[in-house]
């Protein structure tokens, strides 16, 4: 299956499959049975990682997807994954590389989180089980399924050389992290490896619901194509079919402030929560306190993102809302939680920067980008109290003439005033590139009852279980890591126990 280049034709291919199925009654279709040792459902990078891994250890494997293409959003990714002590470092010369010092950056991470979630949050002994096995998951990336790394290189927020980046994808300008969409490439050798291997896997194709037999264990799937139905005998069944980030209804139930933003969100349209809700049929249980992985600010028009993003990220830029006021630090590595809980935001912009300011002359509708020659005048503009703002902007270019952020406390590094009329301001949203939420798992990531016994034949990885690993605050290389590692486990768990072995 063709990996489309393209994210938007991508998206796109995804809506018109699913309206393709749309209103299709699979009771009316011909029926095909088939049968597997273990079927994935959802071909992302948690399903094609659990198929991978079931299929080298001897399983008989299906893969379904719902959407015309594979890869969900770990193909639109960046591609790079965390671990410490991997080969690949090894063989870059790295000494100062390890799993511990990785947990620690993501716990540290942790503590930046936006206020009111479960102290619970991360469970420190998941996030070092998890953080140890990334390791493996990248040598076994690189040794079984032929994937290249790039020399390892620091994330995002600096540090050690924690990155391993598809050696395919372009080196980004910042020298850090992986290039956008890079992940790509670790769908397209997983496929690579699943066609030498013999796996099926089926595009177009939703599951609609599990098979339980009479002990309430899981036996198989249906699904259909709009043109045939199939019933699937298996002894186990993998759920990968990532979060909700689409689903309003899901959204609007368990993280209501990011329910207005669903259209907006970059995961795969086909995140709707189809495996959260068949595994809670099955008998799991979800987590409470369900989240977002935030990632960035957006313009209403997204041509303007960049008149507000500079080489710092959002790290020496200004937000205020509603009220004309900052809210926030805006050193903070994702700002998408705070911009959420506003009323509404806006990134301040001034004229120090002449193509920004012809890009955003051109916007004539103030709902997106505003302009005024004064901060009063701005602030009327924006429909916020003009004397409010003109207070926070001079009171934030006084910070930056003295190196004290006396509001926010933000690093003098990052105070740079907003000094050139005239001044615009563009109406920004939150945009998430997924969900932390899901069903609990035990350490062979089988969907577990509210007792904790399992629910026999049913596995689940990545967004369908990711909720643990997190407070309210994602970090960078952890999303991907969780992907390919849980469905690593899974998959294998899932093949010994259909197996027997």
């Amino acid at each position: 299956m063709k990996i489309f280049e393209k994210t938007a034709f991508a998206f796109a291919a995804g809506i018109v499959a699913a309206c393709a199925q749309a209103g299709v009654d699979p009771a009316t279709l011909p029926l095909e049975q088939l049968t597997a040792d273990v079927v994935v459902v959802g071909a992302g990078g948690t399903g094609m990682a659990a198929a991978a891994s079931a299929a080298g250890a001897g399983a008989k494997v299906i893969v379904f997807e719902k959407l015309a293409m594979i890869g969900g959003s770990s193909a639109f990714a960046g591609g790079a994954i965390a671990a410490g002590g991997s080969n690949a470092q090894a063989k870059a010369g790295e000494k100062d590389t390890t799993p511990e010092g990785f947990m620690k950056i993501w716990l540290d991470d942790q503590k930046r989180s936006y206020k009111g979630g479960n102290p619970a949050y991360p469970d420190e002994q998941l996030v070092r089980s998890m953080t140890i096995a990334f390791t493996d998951t990248v040598n076994w990336l690189e040794s079984e399924i032929g994937h290249p790394f790039a020399k390892p290189r620091p994330f995002g927020y600096g540090g050690p050389n924690y990155a391993h980046a598809p050696a395919e994808s372009p080196v980004p300008a910042s020298g850090r992290g992986s290039s956008p969409a890079g992940g790509r490439f670790v769908i397209k050798n997983l496929k690579l490896y699943l066609d030498k291997a013999g796996v099926p896997v089926r595009t177009s194709t939703p599951v609609d619901s599990l098979i339980l037999d009479k002990s309430g264990a899981v036996a198989g799937v249906r699904a259909h194509d709009g043109k045939n139905r199939y019933e699937v005998s298996a002894k186990a069944v993998v759920l990968a079919t990532g979060g909700f980030a689409h689903s309003r209804e899901m959204m609007e139930k368990l993280v209501p402030a990011y329910a207005p933003y669903v259209d907006k969100s970059v995961a795969t349209v086909g995140a709707t929560g189809d495996g959260i809700r068949m595994a809670v049929d099955a008998g799991g249980v979800m987590y409470d306190d369900a989240w977002v992985i935030g990632l960035y600010v957006s313009s209403l028009d997204p041509k303007l993102s960049k008149t507000y993003t500079s080489k710092d990220k959002y790290k020496d830029r200004v937000f205020v809302n509603e009220k004309g006021e900052r809210f926030v630090n805006e050193d903070l590595p994702y700002l998408t939680d705070p911009v959420a809980m506003q009323g509404a935001a806006w990134a301040i912009v001034d004229s120090s920067n002449a193509k920004n300011a012809a890009l955003l002359n051109e916007c004539k509708d103030p709902k997106i980008a505003a302009k005024g020659n004064t901060w009063r005048e701005l602030g009327e503009a924006m429909g916020v109290p003009g004397e409010a703002l003109e207070r926070t902007m001079t009171e934030y270019n006084k910070a930056c003439e003295t190196g004290v952020d006396k509001t926010f406390g933000k690093p003098a590094a990052y105070l740079k005033p907003f000094a050139k009329a005239p001044f615009y301001a563009v109406r920004v949203i939150p945009q998430t590139g997924g969900t932390m939420g899901g069903v609990k798992v035990n350490d062979r990531f089988e969907v577990v009852r509210a007792d904790g016994t399992p629910v026999k034949g049913l596995y689940a990885g990545g967004e369908v279980m990711n909720r643990p690993y997190y407070n309210r605050v994602y970090t960078s290389g952890t999303g991907l890591g969780i992907a390919y590692t849980s469905g690593r486990i899974a998959g294998e768990n899932a093949a010994r126990a259909a197996l027997g072995k």
